[in-house]
Protein backbone atom coordinates (compact mmCIF):
# COMPACT_ATOMS: atom_id res chain seq x y z
CA UNK A 1 0.00 0.00 0.00
CA UNK A 2 1.13 3.64 -0.81
CA UNK A 3 -0.21 6.55 0.86
CA UNK A 4 0.02 10.32 -0.32
CA UNK A 5 -1.81 13.24 0.00
CA UNK A 6 -5.30 13.83 -1.69
CA UNK A 7 -5.06 16.21 -4.63
CA UNK A 8 -1.25 15.26 -4.96
CA UNK A 9 -1.84 11.68 -4.72
CA UNK A 10 -4.72 12.27 -7.52
CA UNK A 11 -2.55 13.89 -10.30
CA UNK A 12 0.70 12.63 -9.51
CA UNK A 13 0.98 9.64 -7.76
CA UNK A 14 -1.56 7.73 -9.54
CA UNK A 15 -0.29 8.25 -12.94
CA UNK A 16 2.74 6.52 -11.46
CA UNK A 17 0.78 3.86 -10.04
CA UNK A 18 -0.73 2.85 -13.51
CA UNK A 19 2.55 2.52 -15.21
CA UNK A 20 3.91 0.36 -12.52
CA UNK A 21 1.20 -2.05 -12.58
CA UNK A 22 1.06 -1.66 -16.76
CA UNK A 23 5.20 -2.81 -16.03
CA UNK A 24 4.56 -5.47 -13.45
CA UNK A 25 1.34 -7.01 -14.36
CA UNK A 26 1.63 -9.74 -11.46
CA UNK A 27 1.51 -7.39 -8.81
CA UNK A 28 -1.39 -5.82 -6.90
CA UNK A 29 -1.34 -3.00 -5.12
CA UNK A 30 -3.17 -0.11 -3.18
CA UNK A 31 -3.35 4.26 -3.08
CA UNK A 32 -4.39 5.43 -0.17
CA UNK A 33 -5.06 9.23 -0.09
CA UNK A 34 -5.06 11.41 2.41
CA UNK A 35 -3.89 14.58 3.62
CA UNK A 36 -3.80 13.52 7.32
CA UNK A 37 -0.51 12.04 7.95
CA UNK A 38 -0.77 8.14 8.51
CA UNK A 39 1.09 5.89 10.96
CA UNK A 40 2.99 3.47 8.53
CA UNK A 41 3.94 0.85 10.74
CA UNK A 42 0.05 0.74 12.20
CA UNK A 43 -1.85 1.22 8.89
CA UNK A 44 0.41 -0.93 7.47
CA UNK A 45 1.34 1.09 4.85
CA UNK A 46 4.46 0.32 3.02
CA UNK A 47 5.31 3.94 1.26
CA UNK A 48 3.98 7.43 1.80
CA UNK A 49 4.78 10.50 -0.52
CA UNK A 50 5.02 13.62 2.08
CA UNK A 51 5.62 17.06 0.81
CA UNK A 52 7.70 19.31 3.30
CA UNK A 53 10.18 18.70 6.16
CA UNK A 54 10.35 15.38 7.90
CA UNK A 55 9.69 15.16 11.68
CA UNK A 56 9.88 11.23 12.48
CA UNK A 57 13.62 10.25 12.04
CA UNK A 58 12.29 6.38 12.47
CA UNK A 59 11.63 6.35 8.71
CA UNK A 60 13.95 5.87 5.63
CA UNK A 61 13.59 9.04 3.08
CA UNK A 62 14.33 9.02 0.21
CA UNK A 63 13.79 12.90 -1.36
CA UNK A 64 12.32 12.52 -5.17
CA UNK A 65 11.44 16.45 -5.78
CA UNK A 66 10.48 19.56 -4.16
CA UNK A 67 8.05 21.80 -3.86
CA UNK A 68 6.98 25.66 -3.82
CA UNK A 69 4.69 28.06 -1.67
CA UNK A 70 3.42 30.22 -3.55
CA UNK A 71 1.23 33.61 -3.00
CA UNK A 72 -1.02 33.84 -6.02
CA UNK A 73 -4.08 36.16 -7.19
CA UNK A 74 -5.74 37.17 -10.74
CA UNK A 75 -4.79 40.14 -12.39
CA UNK A 76 -7.98 41.16 -12.38
CA UNK A 77 -7.92 41.26 -8.67
CA UNK A 78 -4.50 43.17 -8.85
CA UNK A 79 -5.69 45.90 -10.92
CA UNK A 80 -8.43 46.58 -8.47
CA UNK A 81 -6.28 46.32 -5.57
CA UNK A 82 -2.86 46.79 -6.75
CA UNK A 83 -0.08 44.30 -6.03
CA UNK A 84 1.24 44.48 -2.96
CA UNK A 85 5.32 44.45 -3.24
CA UNK A 86 6.11 43.41 0.67
CA UNK A 87 4.78 40.73 3.23
CA UNK A 88 3.73 43.13 5.20
CA UNK A 89 1.53 44.93 2.46
CA UNK A 90 -1.10 41.70 2.54
CA UNK A 91 -2.42 43.42 5.52
CA UNK A 92 -3.99 45.91 3.06
CA UNK A 93 -5.44 42.91 1.22
CA UNK A 94 -8.52 40.81 1.19
CA UNK A 95 -7.27 37.06 1.76
CA UNK A 96 -7.96 33.31 1.54
CA UNK A 97 -6.97 31.55 3.99
CA UNK A 98 -5.87 27.46 2.84
CA UNK A 99 -5.12 24.99 5.21
CA UNK A 100 -4.23 24.77 9.24
CA UNK A 101 -1.77 27.02 9.12
CA UNK A 102 -2.90 30.68 9.75
CA UNK A 103 0.28 32.26 9.15
CA UNK A 104 2.00 32.97 6.12
CA UNK A 105 6.15 32.78 6.33
CA UNK A 106 8.30 34.43 3.98
CA UNK A 107 11.82 34.89 4.01
CA UNK A 108 14.33 37.90 3.56
CA UNK A 109 18.27 38.06 3.45
CA UNK A 110 17.85 34.97 5.83
CA UNK A 111 15.38 36.74 8.43
CA UNK A 112 11.52 35.21 8.69
CA UNK A 113 8.67 37.08 7.89
CA UNK A 114 5.46 36.30 9.26
CA UNK A 115 2.26 37.83 8.44
CA UNK A 116 -1.50 36.58 9.71
CA UNK A 117 -4.27 37.52 7.85
CA UNK A 118 -7.60 38.28 8.25
CA UNK A 119 -8.95 35.94 5.22
CA UNK A 120 -12.76 37.00 3.80
CA UNK A 121 -12.74 33.37 3.30
CA UNK A 122 -11.47 30.20 5.00
CA UNK A 123 -11.26 26.47 3.61
CA UNK A 124 -9.41 23.22 4.21
CA UNK A 125 -9.99 22.89 0.64
CA UNK A 126 -7.05 24.25 -2.25
CA UNK A 127 -9.37 23.47 -4.96
CA UNK A 128 -12.09 26.14 -3.47
CA UNK A 129 -9.33 28.55 -2.08
CA UNK A 130 -7.99 28.51 -5.72
CA UNK A 131 -11.59 28.43 -7.06
CA UNK A 132 -12.39 32.06 -5.15
CA UNK A 133 -9.06 33.35 -5.91
CA UNK A 134 -9.64 32.67 -10.05
CA UNK A 135 -12.99 34.66 -9.52
CA UNK A 136 -11.09 37.35 -8.44
CA UNK A 137 -11.73 36.79 -4.39
CA UNK A 138 -8.25 37.74 -3.04
CA UNK A 139 -5.08 36.40 -2.67
CA UNK A 140 -4.40 32.69 -1.99
CA UNK A 141 -1.14 31.37 -0.32
CA UNK A 142 -1.20 27.22 -1.89
CA UNK A 143 1.32 24.95 -3.11
CA UNK A 144 3.07 25.47 -6.13
CA UNK A 145 1.28 22.20 -8.01
CA UNK A 146 -2.05 22.66 -6.79
CA UNK A 147 -2.30 26.23 -8.54
CA UNK A 148 -0.46 25.16 -11.82
CA UNK A 149 -3.39 24.84 -14.39
CA UNK A 150 -4.46 28.02 -13.22
CA UNK A 151 -0.76 29.80 -13.61
CA UNK A 152 -0.13 27.44 -16.94
CA UNK A 153 -3.57 29.69 -18.33
CA UNK A 154 -2.74 32.57 -17.21
CA UNK A 155 -5.45 32.94 -14.33
CA UNK A 156 -3.25 33.45 -11.63
CA UNK A 157 -0.32 35.22 -10.91
CA UNK A 158 2.65 34.47 -8.50
CA UNK A 159 3.09 37.27 -6.19
CA UNK A 160 5.62 38.47 -3.81
CA UNK A 161 8.40 35.50 -5.13
CA UNK A 162 11.71 37.14 -3.58
CA UNK A 163 10.13 36.94 -0.52
CA UNK A 164 9.19 32.89 -0.90
CA UNK A 165 10.98 30.44 1.83
CA UNK A 166 12.83 27.93 0.51
CA UNK A 167 11.46 24.81 -2.02
CA UNK A 168 9.41 21.80 0.30
CA UNK A 169 11.15 18.75 -0.18
CA UNK A 170 9.02 15.74 -1.63
CA UNK A 171 10.07 12.35 0.32
CA UNK A 172 9.26 8.86 -0.49
CA UNK A 173 8.91 7.37 3.20
CA UNK A 174 9.18 3.90 4.52
CA UNK A 175 9.32 2.53 7.82
CA UNK A 176 12.67 1.22 8.80
CA UNK A 177 11.32 -1.59 11.09
CA UNK A 178 10.53 -3.83 8.13
CA UNK A 179 12.94 -4.48 4.99
CA UNK A 180 11.76 -2.89 1.96
CA UNK A 181 9.83 -5.60 -0.19
CA UNK A 182 10.79 -6.16 -4.10
CA UNK A 183 7.80 -4.53 -5.37
CA UNK A 184 8.46 -1.80 -2.67
CA UNK A 185 11.75 -1.05 -4.47
CA UNK A 186 10.06 -1.40 -8.03
CA UNK A 187 8.05 1.58 -6.97
CA UNK A 188 10.13 3.78 -5.62
CA UNK A 189 12.96 3.30 -8.60
CA UNK A 190 9.67 4.19 -11.12
CA UNK A 191 8.95 7.21 -9.12
CA UNK A 192 12.72 8.38 -9.13
CA UNK A 193 13.22 6.81 -12.75
CA UNK A 194 9.81 8.63 -14.77
CA UNK A 195 8.61 12.07 -12.86
CA UNK A 196 10.12 15.18 -12.61
CA UNK A 197 8.47 16.59 -9.28
CA UNK A 198 10.15 19.74 -8.98
CA UNK A 199 7.11 22.59 -9.06
CA UNK A 200 7.56 25.79 -9.21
Amino acid sequence: MVSAPVGFGRLHVGSVMTDYLKRYPEVACELRLSDNLVNLVEDAVDAAVRIGHLADSSLVARQVGEMRRITVATSGYLKRHGEPKTPEALHEHQTILFGPATAWRFAQDGRDIEVTPSPRFTSNSADAALQYAEAGGGITRVLAYQAAEGLRHGRLKILLAKYEQPALPIHIVYPTSRLLSAKVRAFIDLVVETTQWKFG
